[in-house]
């Protein structure tokens, strides 16, 4: 995915110290968004407050590559509120949209490093909710949801037969697959 960085980002990024936060924005089955960071305190991107609330743990990181398949992130959340595993762990919540995006802090403003035109965080990941876990420890459980993300190839014809009906859904007039149902044993090629 092309990254176009404006001109505060890139001098940000050639500096010697960076400050990297996670701006993650989870669908709800109710209709509603929830937004988490994994900064020491709430930011407020796109009139947006992510929350800094500890129960966010990690995200994990995504490959990019030019092949067509499924790429995906797994987020880890805390579990030890029971009212983040009603929220989260349950089936209502598959298929829900994800994106996850990376910002820059300046830290002597705390503010994302960014344009005028609100283009201070980079989407890094973008994809719907595919699966759910709850792990129980002694100390500690967790929530770990797996989100997925398909490319795929909108213009492919998928489902087609080599018969006369089919092809003839692209080629009206053309009775070129007429016998294609017939099964010949020779078919001679060239000379006979």
């Amino acid at each position: 995915m092309v990254r176009n960085l404006t001109t505060d980002q890139n001098v940000y990024l050639a500096g010697n110290s960076l400050i990297s936060i996670i701006l993650i924005d989870i669908g709800m089955s109710n209709g509603s968004t929830t937004r988490y960071t994994d900064a020491p305190y709430n930011i407020t991107f796109n009139s947006n407050t992510y929350t800094a609330q500890g129960a966010f743990l990690n995200v994990s990181e995504t490959e990019e590559n030019a092949d067509v398949q499924i790429v995906s992130a797994t987020i880890t959340l805390s579990a030890l509120d029971v009212s983040y595993v009603t929220s989260f762990a349950t089936s209502a919540q598959i298929n829900q949209l994800v994106t996850i995006r990376r910002g820059f802090i300046n830290f002597t403003t705390n503010q994302l490093i960014g344009d005028s035109a609100g283009e201070n965080a980079i989407t890094i990941f973008r994809g719907r909710i595919s699966g759910y876990s709850v792990t129980n420890n002694t100390n500690t459980a967790e929530i770990t949801i797996q989100v997925s993300s398909q490319f795929i190839n909108f213009d492919k014809k998928s489902g087609r037969r080599t018969n006369q009906g089919n092809f003839q859904v692209e080629h009206p007039t053309d009775n070129g697959m007429e016998f294609s149902a017939v099964s010949l044993k020779d078919i001679k090629w060239g000379r006979t």
